[in-house]
């Protein structure tokens, strides 16, 4: 049997940890197929969460916060899309419905990933602060509409 390679990302998405800042729809290109499907996303204290959507109790991925960094993608085809970077060198191309989504977004990511630095990386699921399992999610006003269920699955997405 393979065993996966331990990345950050891999000890984070056992369970979603760290405080609520920020949650919504987004577009997420995968990193498999490319496409782009939409996904919930929880910004907490230890990293950006990604659902398939707000009623799923386990993650399909999350991008760390520690090392992480955000800017405009002026690159991409697509409008309003932003891109996270992480301290291993992935990239998670993410896309807003509007401009101001967007921004919005980019300064929660940047404010929680100088607030993460500061505090450390996670070490054995923890963090110097012993963040809480969050149980339920608060939707959050403003948030963009409900999921496109399509029949891709890109539960593999963040692996490849």
């Amino acid at each position: 049997m393979l065993k996966k390679k331990r990345t950050l990302s891999n000890d984070l998405i056992v369970k979603q940890l760290g405080d609520v800042l920020k949650v919504g729809y987004l577009k997420k290109k995968g990193h498999v197929r490319r496409n782009w499907l939409d996904r919930w996303f929880v910004l907490t204290t230890e990293g950006i969460y990604y659902y398939k959507s707000k009623e799923d109790g386990r993650p399909l991925g999350v991008i760390p916060l520690f090392g992480c960094t955000v800017k405009e993608d002026t690159l991409q085809k697509h409008l309003h899309v932003f891109t996270c970077w992480t301290a291993e060198g992935k990239d998670y191309p993410i896309q807003a419905s509007t401009k101001d989504e967007m921004l919005v977004w980019i300064k929660a990511i940047e404010e929680a990933a100088v607030d993460k630095n500061r505090r450390g990386t996670v070490s054995n699921g923890q963090t110097s602060r012993n963040p809480g399992t969050v149980k339920s999610i608060p939707e959050e006003k403003g948030a963009v509409g409900g999921p496109s269920r399509d029949s891709d699955d890109d539960s593999f997405d963040d692996d490849e």
